[in-house]
């Protein structure tokens, strides 16, 4: 079997989201027996991120890229486009495909490909639309990761009730009744695809490095035993983002009230002074002297600090109105594979469905109401599964295992029926 693995629109970086669900994916299928070869092709704005705060020195991330899946398997290609990442308006979308379609054709050419796996809508409307337009017979994997239609609502890129949300979902209805498979991060998530009419689909976990996980210190309850638990938090923290300080402030308050012995460490690339301020002037200084703020420069460096943590906590946001409560439910979020794969016990916002869903279907974690907060009953529930992490632990790293997922996904793609003959229209 071989895979090309597609991205559009995101910056590629192994030291990412991106380098641990597309890199590492890619390396674990090379290392599958069954699959001759694993490429990446990835497609990124001209101007970016990496170029605005790295300069040249973003050149070092693409390097470690080739290192790790070999420079014949990753091909870049630059695109005259705006750094929106995966959220073009569709009057954008000819500038991200304008000349493109030639381009990945002849790249299917070269490396004949039995299997495209796409990472984002954007991804998969041109993986879809150069099938059509070549007679090329490549099956083609929708790997959505969040929907990103209403994703965009939420980060105000568009409203939900104007053209451009309307046109994406016109596309996305015939992406997954296209796609010979669509996958899915949570089971919410597939059933809602399901509903959709998606020809097919499947859910495929979120991936963690489980190489450097230790038991003996997922077993170590010395601080639990000291009445000193540590509460982690990974990830992105600001205010107006998915995860607002405010509500990990106001969980781990209310958890700390039946503990007081609790400490938080938070793991974040985000302004550790701004987050500091953002307790004193919201009436959480107390809460100062419990609170650690670190970062890590890799999802390898971050599972290596939940080692020191006995339990965690997915905080998100508050729903504003049904449609965001409709989107929370299909989260899951990179941060639960990474704190389940480390046997921590989820404190998890009730609105985080596809979340909220593994944690108590694995006794592992704790549903929450951000407007109530924590009984001491959730408290004293939450510390006696801190002392079952080695069991969460093992069964989350057959979950989120990379190469465990990768296997899983070459067993699918296997059993794929042929591609029908139908003519795509993306609606654009």
């Amino acid at each position: 079997m071989r895979i090309m693995y597609l991205t559009w629109g995101e910056v590629p970086r192994l030291s990412s989201v991106y380098g641990g669900q597309a890199v590492q994916v890619v390396a674990a299928f090379q290392r599958h027996p069954e699959v001759e070869n694993a490429s990446l092709v990835a497609g990124y704005p001209m101007i970016h991120s990496g170029m605005l705060r790295e300069k040249w020195r973003y050149r070092k991330q693409l390097s470690a890229i080739r290192d790790r899946i070999g420079s014949d398997n990753f091909t870049t290609r630059r695109i005259p486009v705006p750094p929106v990442g995966v959220h073009p308006k569709p009057s954008q979308l000819p500038f991200f495909y304008a000349g493109q379609h030639g381009f990945l054709a002849r790249e299917i050419r070269k490396r004949k490909p039995d299997v495209m796996q796409c990472r984002s809508y954007v991804a998969t409307n041109l993986a879809l639309e150069v099938r059509a337009r070549y007679g090329f017979e490549y099956k083609v994997v929708f790997d959505a990761r969040s929907l990103m239609p209403e994703e965009a609502v939420i980060t105000g890129r568009w409203s939900g009730d104007g053209p451009d949300f309307q046109s994406w979902k016109v596309i996305e209805h015939a992406m997954l009744a296209t796609s010979d498979l669509s996958t899915a991060v949570s089971k919410p998530m597939q059933e809602h695809f399901d509903k959709l009419g998606a020809r097919r689909t499947a859910l495929a976990y979120l991936n963690v490095s489980v190489d450097g996980i230790v038991d003996a210190q997922i077993s170590d309850n010395s601080r639990l035993d000291a009445a000193k638990p540590v509460v982690a938090y990974c990830g992105y923290l600001a205010e107006n983002s998915w995860h607002n300080p405010m509500n990990l402030w106001k969980v781990f308050a209310s958890f700390h009230q039946h503990c007081p012995g609790a400490q938080l460490l938070v793991i974040t690339k985000s302004n550790h002074n701004q987050l500091l301020d953002s307790l004193r002037t919201n009436g959480f200084e107390n809460l100062i002297p419990a609170v650690t703020f670190t970062s890590a420069p890799s999802p390898a460096e971050v599972v290596k600090l939940l080692h020191g943590a006995d339990l965690s906590v997915l905080s998100y946001r508050d729903p504003a109105n049904h449609f965001e409560e409709s989107m929370a439910e299909k989260v899951f979020a990179t941060k639960t594979a990474e704190y389940m794969s480390v046997g921590l016990p989820m404190l998890v916002n009730r609105y985080c469905g596809g979340a909220r869903d593994y944690a108590l279907s694995h006794n592992a974690g704790v549903a929450y109401d951000p407007q109530q907060l924590l009984s001491k009953e959730d408290v004293d529930n939450l510390l006696y599964m801190a002392r079952d992490r080695l069991r969460i632990s093992r069964k989350a790293r057959s979950d989120f295992s990379i190469d465990e997922n990768a296997a899983r996904l070459v067993s699918i793609f296997k059993n794929l029926e042929p591609i029908s003959r139908e003519i795509y229209i993306s609606g654009r």
